[in-house]
């Protein structure tokens, strides 16, 4: 299946933008999945990569970790394109852009 093997990388590396920020907030996979209503299974597979998220889940994580849900969007250079899938499509790539040029005239909301 065509883009399978992008997906996945996008899902790696998002899984690794959230590990990394719960790190620096020094919470534990427990305390994170209590704030988002998952269970800490599911936060450990959502930090390998390996359990895609639903758009109120992943508003949920970026709340909890204390980022616009756009920090948590991995970047182009972080998703590189595979042999199935060599772009991401165009229409992917500027909605990207624009919603990082959104959240850049946007103070992001700090606790």
């Amino acid at each position: 299946m065509a883009g399978v093997g992008a997906a996945e990388q996008v899902y790696k590396a998002f899984g690794a933008q959230v590990r990394k920020r719960r790190e620096v907030l020094g919470l534990t996979q427990l305390q994170l999945s209590t704030h988002i209503g998952l269970t800490r299974g599911s936060v450990a597979n959502i930090e390998a990569g390996r359990q895609s998220v639903l758009l109120h889940q992943f508003l949920a994580i970026a709340a909890a970790l204390q980022q616009t849900p756009e920090q948590l969007l991995p970047t182009q250079t972080e998703t590189p394109p595979t042999r199935e899938q060599p772009e991401m499509p165009e229409s992917v790539l500027n909605a990207l852009k624009m919603i990082k040029k959104s959240a850049g005239t946007h103070a992001p909301s700090r606790r």
